[in-house]
């Protein structure tokens, strides 16, 4: 039988300083801010750091850590070193934990990388998005071209063996030939890990009015698709095993943090706006920096939360797990849940499947490739 003291926890922490607000981003995130500022919420992010281990977490070790934003590689690494130590001095720590920063190129130069290292930051998720200087220029990125290439390099003579980068095609205009030199590129620099995003305009965002009000030209779906398609088969041939929908990695490099939200995994969202998912409840952290800052205990953070049925985790196990490319093994689902898969869904399961958009696999049951590309249609027979 499990006990809490055999179940790993992963820890989010959310960092949502940015220098300049990306035309695509809908992320909770800004660029006006100051250096007080950072440093009061730094501080009331420590405080969160100590009151939520007293209710969450009691028992289990830490295995993954995860800095995102925003961007967190804009604060100084004394600040990230106290904010680590935070969860260091209170839970209990994995051998061998992961411990990813997001890093944008721009932001991060030379003896800065070697900071990373000496306090416990073993991991970086490069946020290059495109290699092309029009691109990059339209999706308003500070970087240049060049940049990511420079950040690679200095982080390998720091001492970093597991880098991710992070794509996204599909952009306004963008050709097949180009993002697949942009993918060419990226694998050129020899990643642990490649993250490759379709670009989803969102609402409010300057991208999405761009392309409502016919400034820019959005690609059609079939293009879209047939960019992804071939950046999968790309990304084989140069080793990377394709693990989830939009994620692909050398053996041994899968994100172990990100594994956690598609394996129904325990992880703790601590800082503005982050969300956690801890012994079957889910429960979110206000958006409002006023409030966070000004809360007087973790509690009054919380600004929603819902505790999750036993058809809730069922179908959140589902939807999730189809994610990775591996799939879900029914035996397993059976023994976590004490129910009969098939019992429960076969009709939505067979309907999938003669639509093409399963497959069973002896007790396996996966997304085919044409299910890849309508997952979410997938996802919501499970709903």
């Amino acid at each position: 039988m499990t006990t809490n003291k055999d179940k790993p926890l992963g820890i989010y922490i959310h960092i949502p300083f940015c220098l300049q607000k990306c035309r695509y981003c809908d992320f909770l995130s800004f660029a006006a801010w100051s250096t007080d500022s950072v440093t009061a919420y730094a501080e009331k992010l420590i405080g969160e750091i100590s009151g939520r281990s007293r209710a969450y977490g009691a028992g289990h070790h830490v295995d993954t850590i995860y800095l995102g934003g925003g961007t967190p590689s804009l604060l100084p690494a004394n600040m990230l070193d106290d904010i680590l130590d935070a969860v260091y001095a209170r839970y209990p720590m994995a051998g061998d934990v992961e411990v990813t920063l997001e890093a944008n190129p721009g932001t991060v130069f030379g003896g800065v990388f070697q900071e990373f290292r000496d306090i416990g930051i073993n991991r970086l998720s490069v946020g290059a998005q495109s290699f092309s200087a029009d691109m990059l220029k339209y999706l308003g990125r500070i970087h240049l071209a060049d940049d990511t290439a420079d950040t690679v390099r200095d982080a390998r003579k720091a001492g970093f063996d597991n880098i991710s980068l992070d794509l996204m095609f599909g952009l306004p205009g963008e050709t097949l030939a180009e993002w697949l030199r942009d993918l060419d590129t990226a694998i050129n620099l020899g990643p642990e890990h490649l993250s490759f995003y379709s670009l989803t305009p969102e609402e409010g965002t300057p991208v999405f009015d761009d392309i409502i009000n016919g400034r820019v030209s959005d690609i059609s779906e079939i293009d879209d698709r047939l960019m992804y398609h071939r950046a999968i088969e790309r990304l084989a041939k140069a080793g990377y095993a394709h693990y989830e929908i939009s994620n692909a990695a050398k053996p041994g490099f899968a994100s172990r943090h990100n594994m956690k939200y598609w394996s129904l995994g325990d992880y703790l969202g601590l800082g503005l706006g982050a969300h956690s998912y801890f012994g079957g409840r889910r429960f979110g952290n206000t958006e409002n920096m006023a409030d966070y800052i000004s809360a007087a205990a973790p509690e009054e953070m919380t600004a929603w939360e819902h505790v999750n049925t036993a058809s809730d985790d069922i179908s959140e196990y589902i939807f999730l797990g189809l994610r990775r490319t591996e799939g879900i093994d029914l035996r397993t689902f059976g023994r976590v849940f004490g129910r009969d898969f098939w019992d429960m869904y076969k009709e939505e399961t067979d309907g999938l499947i003669e639509r093409g958009l399963l497959a069973h696999e002896g007790e396996i049951l996966k997304l085919t490739p044409l299910g890849l590309d309508l997952s979410n249609r997938v996802f919501m027979e499970y709903v």
